[in-house]
Formats: C-alpha cells, structure tokens, sequence
C-alpha cells in the first residue's frame, strides 16, 4: 500500500509541472527558415485566415521580414523570463500585423512549430501557433 502512495504521490509532481521553453531555445530556433501562421485565435475566434499568405522571417539581430500577402518590416525581443519565455514582437500598424505586436509567453518550441499565448489578457486571450 505504501508503495502505491508514494507512486500516486509521484505521479501528481510531476502532472502538476508545466515545462516552458527556455529563452536560449526560442533564439536558436526561431532564427531558422520562414515562419507562417497556422493558427490564431483572438478571444476565443481564428483569424488566420487573414494572415494565411503571410511569410515571417526572424532575423539574429532581432528583426523580422514579413512576405507574401504583403511587405514589412518588424521587430522581436526576447525577455530575461525563464520559465517561460516571453517573446516580444512589434509590428506597425498595417495589414492586421498591430494584433500580433504584444508580448507573448513561449509554450512550445520545436523545430518547425512555435506555439505563443498572450502574456497579459490586457488585449484579449490570443493563442498564436507559427509553422514552417
């Protein structure tokens, strides 16, 4: 019996322990080949659809070249949080590229997939999802 509780007691540490990506990780990864949208929700609602033929490409030097439905210029930061990281991206203010200038927690980072939630509910829950 005793060996049943310290397992369920096991089980619960580490169900209960959310893993966010390292900032070190975002940087070596996100610099890697052109990103687009495949999923973003404002409250609740996708809009991706109005963003599909967008192609963005993060620069080392932090800045980001957006292609395809349009041509522009942005930046990204990331900041000193490790747990999680917190990504920060600026954008002017045309084609729809002001909704995704916000700071965003890291919840995932892959190789070919970056999954962001906004980081404050300041401008609404978002939920980002970026592929290659």
């Amino acid at each position: 019996m005793k060996n049943w509780i310290i397992l369920f007691c096991a089980f619960l540490l580490f169900a209960g322990c959310t893993k966010y990506t390292t900032p070190k990780k975002v940087e070596r990864r996100i610099t890697k080949g052109t990103w687009k949208i495949s999923s973003f929700s404002v409250d609740g609602e996708s809009v991706a659809t109005f963003y599909e033929d967008y192609k963005f490409a993060f620069g080392e030097s932090g800045n980001i070249k957006v292609s395809g439905g349009l041509s522009a210029t942005g930046s990204w930061e990331l900041g000193l949080n490790k747990n999680p990281a917190i990504l920060y991206l600026s954008f002017p203010p045309v084609g729809g590229l002001e909704y995704l200038a916000d700071d965003w927690k890291v919840t995932d980072m892959q190789k070919d997939l970056m999954r962001l939630e906004r980081n404050d509910d300041a401008n609404g829950s978002g939920a980002l999802v970026f592929r290659k």
